[in-house]
């Protein structure tokens, strides 16, 4: 996946509440709380390529080549389930 398609699908999430899980190839999955006080605040490509998470609590830093999926789950009560 690329640095612009991730950011393209986060950037209308921001100041959004739920979960963000992103489905990492060797790794699996890997997620982001976005409650209250852990909105996402910011997402960008940097310029080596690398996608930048910014929260209130704190920021991420993934490289998009290793991502093969991207979930959004608007329920912070529930689990997305398995992925594939």
């Amino acid at each position: 996946m690329t640095g612009e398609t991730i950011r393209d699908l986060l950037k209308p999430l921001i100041g959004q509440y739920g979960s963000i899980f992103m489905i990492v190839s060797r790794t699996g999955p890997i997620g982001f709380a976005t409650a209250e006080n852990k909105r996402l605040t910011g997402v960008e490509v940097r310029p080596d390529g690398l996608v930048l998470l910014e929260r209130e609590t704190g920021w991420a830093l993934i490289d998009p080549a290793e991502v093969v999926a991207v979930v959004w789950n608007s329920d912070t009560a529930s689990s997305p389930g398995q992925f594939l």
